[in-house]
């Protein structure tokens, strides 16, 4: 039920803030970063707590889209929902990790 509540608030605030987007951003990467956002609730989402993995799904469009789209699409409304670490810690589970010191929205990537 909190998974099914989780992704209905997020496709509700995304087409709420799609006019928001900059218009250099490519539809397709929207469409692209929403995939993993939706994708992986259970590992990001601030109110529940991380599993020790990611589920192989969520990995797999980790690992597909990549998170390049992810963090082009993370506004202060996806923020305020997801957890940005476990956002982090998710990128590099699934092998595709978040370079020390880049942004993800408004997140800066601890790490030297």
């Amino acid at each position: 039920m909190e998974k099914q509540i989780f992704c209905q608030f997020l496709v509700v605030m995304m087409l709420m803030s799609s006019s928001q987007i900059q218009g250099e951003l490519r539809k397709g990467c929207y469409d692209s970063g929403i995939t993993v956002l939706m994708g992986c609730p259970d590992s990001i989402d601030k109110k529940l707590p991380a599993p020790p993995t990611p589920s192989e799904g969520c990995c797999t469009l980790v690992r597909t889209i990549g998170m390049k789209c992810v963090c082009e699409i993370v506004n202060k409304k996806i923020e305020d929902t997801i957890d940005m670490q476990k956002l982090v810690n998710v990128a590099a589970a699934c092998g595709r990790p978040l370079a020390p010191g880049s942004q993800c929205g408004t997140y800066r990537v601890s790490g030297a």
